[in-house]
């Protein structure tokens, strides 16, 4: 994994674009963008049902963890982990080598519309993550080096 780009609003807005028509079309109740390290980027839709941001680490910790078992087993294409509940469910989709979406959405909707949905979202997201990127190559955060116990350093003037 590598730096995650700076943001900048304009970049915020347009992924709280595709956010949020990702929830209006597949009425999905919470988006997360999520840096592979757990690291919660942006969230978009009912943030009062859970907490966002170990829901986002957890979320992270999945997908990393089945990942590396495809990678044992030789498999090369994984983009997506699914975990169906009683009352809700979660698609965690792999957006590019630094992100993923992770969606929570009601148990009564399908795997297959939320796939539906997910992709051009993730599409769209993977695209304003790189023209971020190539705003300012090699500038950006690492994020797995991140002190959470400290995380005012980050602002601390070097």
């Amino acid at each position: 994994m590598g730096q995650f780009p700076q943001l900048n609003q304009e970049d915020l807005d347009a992924l709280d674009v595709a956010m949020s028509e990702l929830l209006g079309k597949s009425e999905a109740n919470v988006a997360l963008l999520v840096e592979k390290a757990g690291y919660l980027i942006h969230q978009c839709g009912n943030q009062e049902a859970m907490d966002a941001t170990t829901f986002a680490t957890l979320g992270s910790n999945a997908y990393n963890a089945v990942q590396f078992m495809a990678q044992l087993v030789n498999e090369d294409n994984f983009t997506s982990l699914y975990q169906q509940g009683e009352r809700y469910s979660t698609l965690i989709v792999n957006v590019d080598e630094n992100a993923l979406l992770v969606i929570v959405f009601p148990s009564h909707l399908t795997v297959g519309s939320m796939k539906y949905y997910a992709a051009p979202a993730a599409r769209a997201i993977g695209e304003r993550i790189q023209l971020a990127s190539a705003r300012a190559p090699g500038v950006g955060l690492d994020l797995a080096d991140l002190d959470p116990a400290d995380v005012q350093a980050l602002f601390r003037k070097a």
